[in-house]
């Protein structure tokens, strides 16, 4: 379960923004920027918000993603942890303890790597998955994803994805999870194609 503290929640309120009624122009550029991205890194900012606590617990770290399914989350802030996603292998690093999961056998991991992917690609707005309204503001796009997938449902009550009307790029991920907890990833310094090595997704 700690891997859902590093992923992403959802405000069910849309200030600010009006609703898309034709999604097709939308669903075009996004496809067409996503096609041309091979590889993010940033910094992030995540605040997670647990239902017994009244404050927020907030991290730091970086980020890098090279397509089509590699990604590297590092906290340096206020402790260290690590996350690797690579094809069908997941390697968690939690201090001194280290973890190996293979998404092929746990259909949990392989949701939620699937999830985060799609997200970043933006091909989750394709998914069967999830239903999907997409919103605007004057800077930026909001995607709302409902899962109707049974068991996504049962962890996840919503995500959105907040997208950059300049270059497409994907600010926040947020997800309310189905128990009332949530989190929110805020991505920031963000660098599209830059030359990643691929040392950075080894898993040993």
């Amino acid at each position: 379960m700690l891997f859902f503290n590093v992923i992403l929640t959802a405000n069910a309120q849309h200030a600010g923004y009006t609703q898309l009624t034709d999604l097709t122009k939308f669903k075009q550029q996004f496809a067409e920027v996503a096609q041309k991205t091979n590889s993010i890194k940033s910094d992030f900012t995540q605040e997670k918000s647990l239902s017994m606590l009244s404050d927020k617990i907030t991290s730091k770290g970086r980020f890098w993603y090279c397509k089509p399914d590699m990604l590297r989350m590092e906290y340096t802030q206020p402790f260290s942890y690590l996350m690797i996603l690579n094809k069908d292998n997941v390697y968690i690093k939690d201090g001194q303890k280290e973890n190996k999961v293979s998404t092929r056998s746990n259909k949990v991991f392989k949701q939620i790597n699937k999830i985060v992917v799609d997200c970043i690609q933006g091909t989750a707005l394709n998914s069967g998955d999830f239903k999907s309204a997409v919103y605007e503001s004057k800077g930026n796009y909001l995607v709302a994803l409902s899962p109707v997938n049974k068991q996504l449902s049962e962890f996840f009550k919503t995500i959105e994805i907040t997208v950059d009307k300049k270059d497409y790029s994907v600010s926040t991920i947020q997800m309310l999870e189905s128990s009332g907890d949530s989190t929110t990833l805020h991505f920031t310094n963000k660098e599209i194609n830059a030359t990643i090595p691929d040392a950075l997704f080894a898993i040993k």
